[in-house]
C-alpha cells in the first residue's frame, strides 16, 4: 500500500488546528496532500509520508522541545518543520536557530505570517522535495547561536524582527570573539534569502590589493595574472547575504565602490565598465568605533550611515557570565562527543572561577579553553587546580582558593620528594633537600617520584594494571612500559 503525502499538525489545540487546516488546504489546494493531526511526536503514523510538520511549543522546558525536534529530524529527515512559539518565549528563538527549523511563528498566530510560512514551504517542497540543509562554516562548530541571559534574549528578538526586513543593511558591533558572524548567519537563516548563499568575507584577512577582486570579481586580462574572468563574492551572494566582517579595515577606495552597490544595486568587476545588477543583502560587522574613524577621515561618513540603518550590539562574555554553563555544554559536545573523545565535566567550583575571569577573548577564548581541557583531561571532572594559571591567579574567594591545589596529590608529592631525598646520593638518611649544599639530581628525583606514584596506584588497585593506568591518566601500554623500564614488577603489596 503506497504511503500518502501529508502535512502533520502536532500538539495543536482545536481553534488553532481549524485555522491552520484552512490555510494549509488553501495553500496546497493543487497538491494531493492531506492534513493529519497527531497528539504527540511518537504517534506519527507510518502510513503517511510527512512533507511538513507544524509543531506547537507549550510550556515545556527547552530540553523537551529540543528532543521533540531532534526526534523529528531523525525519523522524518526530509520533512520541513514550522515551530509555533509562545510570544513570551523569546528564548526559543535561539533553539529554533540552533536546530535549523524551516520557519517559526509566534502564537497567537498571525494570519498573514502563517500564509507567508506556508507559501514558502510549498514553494520549497515543489522545487526541492526535502528540507533545506543549511551548511555551517567550514570547521565551525558554532553554527549554534545560544544564550539565555536578558541581553541575549533581547538580541534574539531583534534578529527575529530584522530578518524579516531582508532589504535593509545591518551593522553588527561587538568585541572580537563575541560571535558576530553567528548573528549574521542567524539573520540570513531567518530571512527569505535562506535558500540562497551566505557569503562571509573577512576584510582584515585579505590584502588590500586582492580584496577588490575578491569582492567585485575581475575580467580576463584586467591585470597581470588575470588569465581568466572571476566572479566576485558580491555576485556569488546574489539573492542571498554578503557578510563583511571587520568592515572598518576596508580602504577608502573600496568603500566608495561598496557604497555604489548599496545605493544603485549594481557593481562593475575590475577591468569592466559594464554594470551588473545584483540583489544582495549586506550585513557588516566591526569591533572598531566607526564614529571615531569617520571623525578621523578613515571611514566614509556616507557609507557609515548606509551600513548602520539597523545596528546590533553583541554583548561581550563578561556581560553574560550566566551563559557560561550553557556555552560549556555546547563546546564540550563539539570537542568531545563529536570528535570521539571522552567528555569532560566542569565542577561547580571551577565554573565559579571561570565566572570571575575577565574574558578578553570572549566566547572564542572560552571555546579554546574547552578544547585545551578536553585534550588534556578527557573523561575527567575539571576542578579548580586543573585550570590554567591565568584563570586561577586572581581568585577572590578563599573557599575557591583553598580548592585550587589538590591536597592529596600534594601530600603524595611531598612524600615522594622526601623518599627521593633519602635515597638519592649524596645526602645521608634522614636529610632533606637543601639547595645550599649544591645541585640535586633532578632526573633522579623525578624518576623516584614516578616510581612512588606507580607503586601507590598498584597498591590502591590491588595490582590491577588497567585500573591503575586509569587513575594515573595513562594508557595501559604506557604504564606497562614504565613498570618494565623501572623494574617495578613485584614491588607493590599485592
Amino acid at each position: 500500500m503506497p504511503v500518502k503525502p501529508a502535512i502533520a499538525l502536532c500538539s495543536i489545540e482545536k481553534d488553532d488546528f481549524q485555522k491552520i487546516s484552512e490555510h494549509v488546504e488553501k495553500e496546497f489546494s493543487e497538491s494531493e496532500i492531506s492534513v493529519v493531526e497527531f497528539s504527540a511526536i511518537n504517534s506519527f503514523a507510518a502510513a503517511h509520508e510527512t512533507s511538513l510538520i507544524i509543531l506547537k511549543c507549550h510550556e515545556q522546558q527547552n530540553a523537551a522541545i529540543r528532543k521533540q525536534i531532534e526526534d523529528i529530524k531523525i525519523n522524518h529527515p526530509d520533512s520541513l518543520i514550522i515551530l509555533l512559539v509562545p510570544h513570551d518565549r523569546s528564548d526559543l528563538i535561539s533553539l529554533a536557530l540552533t536546530l535549523q527549523v524551516f520557519f517559526f511563528l509566534y502564537t497567537p498566530i498571525d494570519d498573514h505570517e502563517l500564509t507567508i510560512a506556508l507559501n514558502r514551504a510549498r514553494i520549497h517542497l515543489s522545487h526541492n522535495g526535502s528540507a533545506p540543509r543549511l551548511k555551517p562554516a567550514e570547521g565551525d562548530r558554532a553554527d549554534e547561536f545560544i544564550g539565555n541571559c536578558d541581553k541575549m534574549k533581547h538580541l534574539f528578538m531583534l534578529i527575529d524582527r530584522i530578518a524579516k526586513d531582508e532589504y535593509s543593511t545591518v551593522l553588527i558591533r561587538g568585541e572580537s570573539g563575541t560571535g558576530k558572524e553567528l548573528v549574521a548567519r542567524a539573520l540570513h537563516n531567518q530571512s527569505n534569502r535562506r535558500l540562497k548563499n551566505f557569503v562571509p568575507v573577512n576584510c582584515a584577512a585579505i590584502p588590500d590589493e586582492l580584496l577588490e577582486s575578491e569582492l567585485f570579481g575581475h575580467t580576463k586580462g584586467s591585470f597581470t595574472g588575470a588569465t581568466q574572468s572571476k566572479q566576485g563574492r558580491i555576485q556569488y551572494a546574489d539573492g542571498g547575504t554578503l557578510f563583511l566582517d571587520e568592515i572598518g579595515d576596508m580602504k577608502p577606495s573600496l568603500q566608495a565602490k561598496l557604497l555604489r552597490v548599496l545605493q544603485e544595486k549594481e557593481f562593475e568587476p575590475v577591468g569592466s565598465l559594464k554594470p551588473i545588477p545584483v540583489d544582495t543583502r549586506i550585513v557588516a560587522a566591526t569591533h572598531c568605533n566607526l564614529e571615531d574613524q569617520v571623525r578621523d577621515g578613515v571611514f566614509r561618513e556616507d557609507l557609515y550611515y548606509r551600513l548602520s540603518v539597523i545596528p546590533l550590539e553583541v554583548p561581550p562574555l563578561r556581560e553574560r557570565l550566566d551563559d557560561i554553563p550553557l556555552l560549556l555544554k555546547k563546546f564540550i559536545d563539539a570537542h568531545t562527543t563529536k570528535r570521539g573523545r571522552e567528555k569532560i565535566v566542569f565542577s561547580p567550583a571551577s565554573i565559579s572561577i571561570l565566572k570571575q575571569h575577565e574574558w578578553r577573548g570572549n566566547v572564542r577564548e572560552l571555546e579554546n579553553l574547552v578544547q585545551h581541557m578536553s585534550i588534556l583531561y578527557g573523561g575527567k571532572h575539571i576542578h579548580p587546580h586543573d585550570l590554567p594559571e591565568k584563570y586561577t591567579g586572581n581568585i577572590t574567594s578563599p573557599e575557591l582558593n583553598a580548592q585550587s591545589t589538590p591536597p592529596k596529590q600534594q601530600s603524595i608529592f611531598d612524600h615522594s620528594m622526601e623518599r627521593a631525598a633519602l635515597t638519592a646520593p649524596p645526602p645521608s638518611p634522614g636529610a632533606e633537600i637543601d639547595f645550599g649544599d649544591g645541585p640535586v639530581d633532578f632526573n633522579q628525583l623525578i624518576n623516584d617520584f614516578e616510581k612512588e606514584l606507580i607503586i601507590k596506584a598498584m597498591n590502591v588497585t590491588s595490582g590491577n594494571k588497567k585500573e591503575a593506568a586509569r587513575i594515573l591518566s595513562l594508557k595501559r601500554t604506557t604504564l606497562l612500559e614504565k613498570i618494565k623500564k623501572k623494574n617495578l614488577n613485584g614491588t607493590w603489596d599485592h
